[in-house]
């Protein structure tokens, strides 16, 4: 495990949303120093009810920070900095400008915290610009998501960015199979860090007795899902499901980004909102089956959802559309194509859940830490350091 590192990491919002790259750097934490940036955006506003929440929510952020740099200490070994950044980074003249804020607040918080010798890990395209500009020892794109197929965003920007910022980095990594093969450059292949799961939080709430409030009024079965109502969900199949066993519950946890009119007039679909993170293993732990209703397209083909292992870790059957890298998991996860076969493997799963399947979904789970994960991101970062300084020798 890297120790006595200083790393500076540029993604999305600190505590806004349990990501895979806040769960790896809590890992890291324990032994090294973290500056966290938070987002650098990578999409311009638009005249929506999301959107407008979400300016004010960051606007709100820049202005309660006290210090001149926009940083609020989390605990001995975490920053986390809000630059106040312009968010049309479309546009050239205005990419100078954060470029130049950004470095200018950084440059003063890591002199003063006496931070050298840096590693710098980046989720997000748009951040290509701020490669080498900290004198960096090490450069890494963690590539969580495949961000050229993204909804709402300048595919062409976003992809031009992308291909700078993998020729540009040290060390290229990647959540699944997909995304190593497709943003392959150069003769540089992304190194698979898949996600992790944090079992003990998940699988210690599974013998609880305790029923949430909002479960109160909510019969069984209950079909489950928890994560952002995004506009990579299925909702027609989702209508369809809720059509077809109108004497199911179909309970929907997490904040809403998309249009779900399609869904929301059906009485047995139930919309809990976003709640606490760490509230979530006991609201998931009534789940009687977890589902992954994703669209199968050009996004979700490299996606590597981290609910699967969460699903998982809580003992629940799991029942997902097809993605290459649940694939990896068919073992103890149903793969369906339509609608149809969805429905047909949720009656399987309800009727045939033994105590050896959901162990069998246990010990999956387990093998899957977030620890592993950051033992193993520890590892590509010693080689990288290794390749260079031979490099450097020569």
């Amino acid at each position: 495990m890297l120790t006595n590192r200083n790393i500076v990491v540029f993604s999305d919002d600190w505590g806004r949303h349990p990501s895979s790259c806040q769960h790896l750097i809590k890992q890291l934490l324990l032994r090294n120093r973290v500056v966290w940036v938070n987002t650098i955006g990578m999409r311009s506003p638009r005249l929506s009810l999301y959107d407008i929440k979400r300016s004010v929510q960051i606007l709100v952020k820049w202005l309660t920070r006290q210090r001149n740099i926009n940083s609020e200490q989390f605990d001995d070994n975490l920053t986390v900095v809000s630059p106040v950044i312009i968010p049309y980074n479309q546009v050239p003249f205005v990419r100078r400008i954060n470029r130049s804020l950004v470095k200018r607040k950084l440059l003063n918080l890591l002199h003063r915290e006496g931070m050298t010798d840096l590693i710098v890990l980046t989720t997000f395209p748009c951040t290509c610009d701020y490669v080498g500009f900290l004198e960096e020892r090490l450069h890494i794109y963690y590539c969580v998501d495949d961000f050229v197929n993204w909804p709402d965003v300048n595919l062409r920007l976003i992809r031009e960015m992308e291909l700078t910022l993998l020729e540009q980095c040290d060390l290229a990594l990647a959540t699944s199979e997909e995304l190593c093969s497709t943003k392959a450059i150069m003769g540089k292949k992304p190194k698979l860090l898949s996600h992790g799961v944090d079992f003990d939080r998940f699988n210690a709430c599974v013998e609880f007795d305790y029923i949430p409030e909002e479960f109160g009024r909510i019969s069984k079965p209950i079909i489950g899902f928890f994560g952002a109502l995004s506009a990579w969900l299925d909702f027609d199949l989702i209508a369809d499901l809720a059509k077809a066993r109108p004497d199911w519950s179909f309970v929907f946890i997490g904040p809403v980004d998309t249009d779900i009119s399609s869904i929301s007039n059906y009485k047995n679909i139930y919309l809990i909102g976003k709640i606490p993170y760490e509230h979530l293993p006991r609201y998931a732990s009534c789940f009687d089956v977890g589902i992954i209703p994703f669209q199968v397209n050009d996004l979700t083909r490299s996606v590597n959802p981290l609910k699967l292992l969460e699903y998982l870790s809580l003992g629940i059957p799991v029942v997902s559309t097809y993605m290459p890298e649940i694939m990896k998991y068919s073992d103890v996860v149903t793969v369906v194509h339509n609608s149809d076969e969805f429905l047909a493997a949720l009656e399987n799963s309800l009727a045939y859940n033994t105590s050896d399947m959901r162990q069998q979904r246990l010990v999956k789970a387990k093998s899957n830490s977030w620890k592993a994960v950051a033992e193993r991101f520890s590892q590509f970062v010693a080689d990288a350091e290794l390749t260079f300084h031979a490099r450097a020798r020569q």
